[in-house]
């Protein structure tokens, strides 16, 4: 690549990349792949913001039907099923008449919150998002996911690096983590404090 980095591919001094507008981060295939390895999933699963298809392809190999959607296509159709915002009623519809039994995700951390409110209403057996590990912190948060059917809380080992798409589709090594992620993970119908439990890369 020639020329300086613009948008979201140029790094701030920090060290941090520009935000990507859309907010599309890619996770290490690794992340959904010791997912699929160590947590039981029965039915489809579905990506609601599948991006390049990490998640999908990743459960495919696990041996689970999966498809995904997205905002926007990023990926072949095997993946990517059809364009449209997840948080859209178009997108209920779309699914109106077919079960979704999982919904596992790497949402937009902007609405990352109405992608989990809207999933629980939707999956009726799991819901897993990758989300930053302090996501469970802040008061009113902590509350309302007391309220939910909150399972599992799998914290990431090593930290993942998680670099807009774009830097990811020129190329560029995005270096080592500095920010920890986990698993969150709902069971429809669950009652009962969360389990604490760690993802490693390496089983």
């Amino acid at each position: 690549m020639n020329g300086p980095l613009r948008g979201p591919l140029r790094k701030r001094e920090s060290s941090i990349w520009e935000r990507h507008p859309e907010d599309w981060y890619v996770e290490p295939e690794w992340c959904s792949r010791r997912l699929f390895e160590v947590e039981k999933f029965d039915g489809r699963v579905i990506d609601p913001a599948c991006g390049c298809g990490n998640i999908v392809r990743s459960a495919q190999a696990a041996g689970l039907w999966s498809r995904g959607s997205d905002l926007v296509r990023r990926a072949d159709e095997y993946a990517c099923a059809f364009e449209c915002d997840f948080l859209s009623d178009e997108w209920t519809a779309r699914v109106e008449h077919h079960p979704v039994e999982n919904l596992v995700s790497n949402p937009p951390f902007g609405v990352a919150e109405k992608f989990v409110e809207k999933a629980l209403t939707i999956a009726t057996a799991k819901v897993a998002m990758l989300l930053p590990a302090n996501w469970v912190q802040g008061l009113k948060r902590s509350r309302w996911m007391e309220t939910t059917p909150l399972c599992k809380v799998l914290f990431i080992a090593p930290r993942p690096s998680m670099p807009p798409g774009p830097v990811i589709e020129a190329g560029i090594s995005p270096g080592n983590g500095t920010t920890d992620y986990a698993w969150f993970i709902w069971l429809r119908g669950y009652d009962g404090k969360p389990e604490i439990g760690w993802l490693r890369r390496d089983a």
